[in-house]
This record gives C-alpha cells, structure tokens and sequence, in this order.
C-alpha cells in the first residue's frame, strides 16, 4: 500500500468511527460491532433493538455531517481488560472482541475523536474534521457476526469518504455505470451468453452475437500473432495424469482440477486445465539448435478448472475458457529480450483496443512461505533477476506482491482498467526456469552441446470469456464497429420501401458488412430507437427520397445524423474502420 492509499483507507476507517458515532446517537440502544475500511469505502456492523431501512441513510448522514467538526483529532489510549470490560459491559460483542485481544496478549486500544469512543487497533485520520471532505452512505446488508451463519444476522451499513467532493462524485457516477454497463446484465440484453443449469454451471454457452465477437478477437489475434513470428498449434482437451505429474501441477493443483476419468484399465485422464505441458511436449517432439529460437508456440487453447460454485461470476470466473495462450522457448541470452516483447505484444493489443490505463504486477514468493515453492533458490533468484529487468525495460508502472507468485516461478499479470475506472486482471506472464529441466526440453548450442531452454507464459488477451466481460463493460456494450456482432440495421420506412431495402441488404454483404433489415410492423423512431438500445453502430434509413435517388440516409447509435451519401461512400467508411480497429 502506498503512501496516497493508506492515507485514503485512513480517512475511510475514520468515516466507519463518524458512522458508528451517528448511530448510538440516533439509536442509544443499539450495539456496534467492528468497521473496517474496505477498498471501495468502508462499512460498519450493528444490532439494532428495531429495524432500519435504506430511507435512514440520509437521517445518519445529517447526523454524522453534524458531527464532524469536532473530530479535530483522535485521541488513543492503552487501557486494563477490567477498564475496557466496564467500559463497553452493554455490548457483548466488544466484550468478546477484547477476551481475543487478551488471549493473544496484544494492547487494549481505544480511540476517542469528539465524545465518542471505540475499541480500535488504530488507522486513522489525522484530521478528520479536515480530511474527510465528502461521504456518502450507500446501502444496508445483512451480515453474520464474524461472518459465520452460526451467529446473530448484524444490520452492515455501507458508505464511502474520499478527501473532496469531487473524488465522491466520480465514484457515485462509476457505480452508477457499473450497474448499467455489468456484463451480466448486458450479455443477456444483447444476446451474447448464457450459463444452463441442464449444460453446468461455469460453462459458457456463446450465442450467435457472442460467438461473432469471440471469432473476430481471436482471427484479430491470430493474424497479429503470425505478423510476430508465432506459430500456431493445437492441443487435445484431456490429456494422461503422467503429463501433469511430470509438471507438477499434480499434486499441488489437484483441487482446482476436475476429477480424474478412469479408462483403459485404471489409466487416468484429466480434463486440461492449462496448455504448457501439451506445448511442451510439442516442442520436444522435434530436435531443436540454437537456429530455431526462440521457438514461439500458440494457441487459443480450451481449459477447465473446477472453480468452486460460490466463486462463479459470470464471464470473469468460469470452468472452461478459451486461453489466448503462447510458449515461447529461448537461450537465456534472449529471454529478457523476448519477455520485453511480450509486454509490446500486449500494449499493442490493449492500444489497439482503446485500453490507456494498465499496470504490471509482479508476483512474487512470500520468504516466510516456501513451502509451495518448487525448485532451488539459484533458479528463483534468476527468473526474478531476469523478470524484473524485462519490466524495468518495459517502462510501465509496476507495484509487487508478496505471496503471488507461480508455484515455479515469479509473474507478472497485467491489470487494466475499464473505462469507469474498474480493474480487472487479464493476463499472467511469466520467465520460466523450472519446467524446462522437468521435461527434460533441450537444443544444441553452436559447440554441439545440449542445452535446456528458458520458457516464457504469455497469455496478452487472457481468456475470450474474461476479456470479452470486460470489452462488454469497458464499452458498455456498444462494440466498436470491427467487433460489433450487427454493423448495420437498415430501417425502411414503410412497405414499399422493403424492395430496396433488399437491394441495399445485397450490397452491404457483398462487403462482409453484417448487416440486418428491420422488417417488423413498428414505427421509424421504435425501430430506431430499438437499434440504438443494441447498440448497433450505425442505422440506414430508407424512404421514397433515397430510393429515387440511389442513396442512404445514415444515423449512428449516438443520434448523429451522417445525411444521404452513396452506398460506395458509406461502405468505404465502414472498411476503414474495421480493417484499422477504430
């Protein structure tokens, strides 16, 4: 956490203090528990004697406004397990709280700001009369005690701070937005997936428009890939439990992998959940010098992972996904190098996209947990040394994490961030030094001597099912034009004018244009407005003026009126914008 992020959760934990303070004002016989800071604001957990509702919030929202200006400072005080019982003997959660805190033989800390007292580890603003310059409360939630269901159900009441105004309403305007651009929601409108409980939850089922978007990304993918000297392979979805063994995914990644299937007489096979080893094997498949690297494999490879159900989520958490998965094997002269242009590789794609703001994180071994960490230390301190030098090069910012590393080996995601500010991680990168002597991989240097080769993972535009939920919400389901599953709806105005619909219709798919006509019994402004709710780039409006005259009249989904131009014209706008990834 850096220094801007621990003064903002401060100011949040603060705000939680003011909250819980507006409560036992209002409500004297309610008991508060805890308030923590959490990433998007904070929240605070309380019985009320009665219910309250979300039309409270306001009330505690004037309370807490009158307040504030007298939280100049927080005042903190060690204080005797008897002086903390007396104090807080009304409220049996505190009172437990603190038999923990001894148990453990940790200080008993209050905080006083105003008249107001709290049992506190501490985090908090310096000046909250000063710092906090906005909140907001934003929703009630029932929560468990230490979230489990054996305990009393708690009112948690959710709010935000941030140091202005105008930090507040960016955020109220992003959550509004998430809520209307979720890709959940947004998929179903514009009909681009669905989940079946008969098929199994966690698997994708792509319906036409989806399947449009999932074939351009990747035929988009793939034709950049060969530009970069990738070849292209393909690999089975189930493979001998040998293969994993020999990677040691088995028995370390056992749990996230579907059960094995039992045939020809006790052999086991698993459903893959990633493709390196396949791609190892191809690669060992034919000798290999010097000459031939880096040797650079990919494929948009299926996977499966048996996700438990609870963390299911859409597009963003599944149990079979489409990797845009690569392995690149070189010398250890070429690797940083190499890792180097792979990170090109994804800013190109990212750029391309219309993507500015990502960032590197570098995940690393925890010092004081090896135990999950395979290979020696020699091989670790080289794939960190070589990882951290291809990043530097790269330019882009990077934050590391403690814990986050490969069980083989340190990597790096990328994480990007939507449109409304929300970040997602999308791909995960890594320089590989473990898997090579694994399966015994080799090439021969110029001396005839054989050597083992350094792997690279890349995986830039991450699984088709991730990304696409982020395309969806990152341009809130109105696709740019290359992508958009329908480019073109044409709109005749009245019967008569369906002939030349038809003919227009001809011309467009002669183009590849993917284009609809709108025949249905309804007025110009429904269909119109129809088009526009899915997000259909642009509208051909056809009436007797533009049939006499061989010409179009062209509106786009944001309501600009382009005019009546030649078909030629127009289809050589919509070329351009697709063959240039606008």
């Amino acid at each position: 956490m850096n220094n801007n992020e621990e003064k903002l959760n401060n100011l949040r934990h603060s705000c939680a203090h003011l909250l819980a303070a507006a409560v036992m004002e209002l409500w004297p016989d309610s008991k508060r528990t805890i308030g923590p800071a959490i990433e998007s604001g904070f929240y605070y957990d309380f019985e009320f004697a009665e219910p309250i509702a979300e039309e409270d919030l306001p009330k505690i929202e004037k309370k807490m406004a009158e307040i504030l200006p007298a939280w100049d400072h927080f005042e903190h005080r060690e204080i005797t397990e008897s002086e903390a019982k007396e104090l807080f003997k009304e409220n049996p959660y505190k009172l437990e709280l603190i038999s923990e805190i001894v148990e453990k033989k940790e200080p008993i800390t209050i905080y006083t700001a105003g008249k107001f007292d709290d049992l506190c580890r501490g985090g908090h603003s310096e000046n909250p009369a000063k710092d906090i310059g906005a909140f907001k409360l934003l929703s009630i939630a029932g929560a468990y005690w230490k979230g489990s269901e054996k305990n009393k159900m708690l009112t948690r009441i959710y709010g935000t701070a941030f140091p202005t105004e105008q930090e507040l309403d960016k955020h109220l305007w992003q959550l509004e937005e998430a809520k209307k651009r979720d890709h959940r929601k947004l998929g179903k409108e514009l009909g681009i997936f669905a989940v079946s409980d008969e098929v199994g939850q966690g698997l994708i089922l792509w319906l036409p428009n989806g399947t449009i978007i999932k074939e351009e990304l990747e035929n988009w993918g793939k034709d950049i890939e060969r530009r970069w000297g990738y070849k292209r392979v393909s690999t089975p979805n189930i493979t001998k439990s040998g293969l994993y063994y020999t990677s040691g995914h088995l028995p370390y990644y056992k749990e996230d992998m579907y059960p094995p299937m039992i045939v020809d007489k006790n052999e086991e096979y698993y459903l893959k959940p990633m493709n390196c080893p396949h791609h190892h094997m191809i690669y060992k498949a034919e000798s290999k010098s010097y000459k031939d690297l880096p040797f650079r494999l990919a494929e948009f490879g299926t996977c499966y992972r048996y996700e438990a159900s609870g963390q299911l989520y859409g597009l963003m958490r599944v149990r079979g996904f489409t990797q845009n998965d690569a392995h690149i094997y070189t010398t250890l002269d070429q690797a940083v190098d190499e890792f180097v242009s792979v990170m090109k590789l994804h800013e190109y794609y990212y750029q391309a996209l219309g993507i500015t703001e990502y960032h590197l994180e570098l995940g690393l071994r925890d010092p004081k947990n090896t135990k999950k960490c395979h290979g020696d230390e020699k091989m670790w301190e080289l794939a960190e040394k070589l990882t951290r030098e291809a990043a530097k090069r790269t330019g882009i910012k990077m934050v590391e994490v403690l814990g986050n590393a490969a069980f083989y080996g340190p990597k790096i995601d990328f994480i990007i961030h939507s449109a409304i500010g929300r970040e997602f991680a999308i791909s995960t990168n890594q320089i590989d030094m473990y898997m090579g002597p694994r399966f015994n991989l080799k090439y021969t240097d110029p001396e005839g001597k054989d050597q083992i080769p350094v792997i690279i993972h890349r995986a830039p535009l991450g699984s088709d099912e991730r990304f696409i939920g982020f395309l969806i919400e990152h341009f809130g389901g109105a696709f740019p034009t290359w992508l958009a599953p329908v480019q073109v709806q044409i709109i005749p105005i009245a019967d008569r004018h369906q002939k030349y619909a038809q003919i227009v219709l001809e011309q467009l798919k002669d183009s590849s244009t993917r284009v609809e006509v709108d025949n249905r019994q309804e007025t110009m402004q429904s269909k119109i407005r129809d088009a526009q709710n899915q997000k259909i780039p642009y509208m051909i409006i056809l009436g007797d003026r533009e049939e006499k005259d061989s010409m179009i009249a062209v509106r786009t989904r944001a309501g600009e009126n382009l005019g009546a131009i030649p078909i030629k014209e127009f289809l050589e706008k919509i070329k351009l914008e697709v063959e240039s990834k606008v």
